[in-house]
């Protein structure tokens, strides 16, 4: 079955789940916002990735980007979806850097 996003219920249920999990492996000290991400391949392949803080504030590198650096430094190029999870309700929104990414 597809979903509205063009994904088969089985890539949604676990680009939602890999997000989720991400977000344990966090570096947060100072924000405490855990942050987890995934990417999914054209290739099906799964690419996690979570949020890594710095003391100085801008140096820091969200999720998302982990994740899609993370994929290209693999050789991936195309891509199919992406997932982000936090622990508010409601979630919150992608930063415009990653965004622009």
């Amino acid at each position: 079955m597809t979903t509205l996003s063009g994904l088969t219920t089985q890539e949604l249920e676990t680009l939602s789940s890999k997000a989720i999990a991400a977000k344990a492996n966090a570096y947060c000290p100072y924000s405490k916002f855990r942050v987890g991400a995934c990417v999914l391949t054209k290739t099906g392949e799964y690419i996690a990735g979570a949020n890594v803080e710095n003391v100085a504030y801008p140096v820091g590198t969200c999720a998302e980007r982990v994740a899609f650096g993370t994929a290209v430094a693999a050789g991936h190029h195309d891509f199919k979806a992406v997932a982000v999870a936090t622990d508010i309700t409601p979630g919150a929104s992608p930063c415009g850097m990653c965004r622009q990414l």
